[in-house]
């Protein structure tokens, strides 16, 4: 009976500890294989990636492809998940921001488990965010003219959406990206 007693406490602790759910990131293996999933639409293929670096790195790199206009790069180490980006350049068209879009989607769902509805509004809100960032920066006249924001999510993952007149790209980093 104390050992019930004793399971039941702590999973009451952890429960009540935090008031956020704890996301967990997923692993490299299982981020590719649910992204090739979620997107199969897209037509997704991983293809290891040439890294011109002047320091040693344990991380691997894949070059992610699509048949929409929609390019990633994931990093790993083994199956650690490090860092995701996803990329479009701009001006992009309906077309490509909405491949955009469904790509970040089916990234977060694959990485956090997200549904597509909380996807959708935190995506939309940082994006909006970015644009107005970017708007201010040429407005200020600021030598590197970019927006960019950030969120960070419960168990050290961090989001990010930057926008320059070039390019727009999405980042998901875990807990032991770089």
């Amino acid at each position: 009976m104390r050992l019930g007693s004793t399971i039941f406490a702590l999973a009451a602790a952890a429960w009540s500890g935090s008031g956020e759910r704890a996301w967990a990131l997923a692993g490299c293996d299982a981020f590719s294989a649910a992204l090739r999933a979620e997107a199969s639409d897209m037509q997704v293929e991983f293809g290891r990636a040439i890294v011109v670096s002047r320091t040693r790195s344990d991380s691997n790199v894949f070059d992610v492809t699509t048949k929409v206009d929609v390019d990633a790069t994931l990093s790993c180490r083994g199956d650690e998940f490090l860092r995701f980006e996803a990329r479009i350049g701009e001006p992009a068209n309906a077309r490509t921001n909405t491949n955009f879009e469904r790509f970040q989607t089916a990234a977060l769902k694959a990485a956090l488990g997200w549904d597509p509805g909380k996807s959708r509004g935190v995506l939309r809100a940082m994006t909006a965010d970015a644009h107005e960032y970017l708007t201010a920066s040429r407005e200020r006249g600021d030598v590197y003219v970019a927006g960019k924001t950030e969120e960070h999510e419960p168990g050290g993952v961090s989001l990010g959406v930057m926008a320059t007149g070039s390019d727009r790209t999405f980042v998901i980093v875990g807990p032991a990206g770089e």
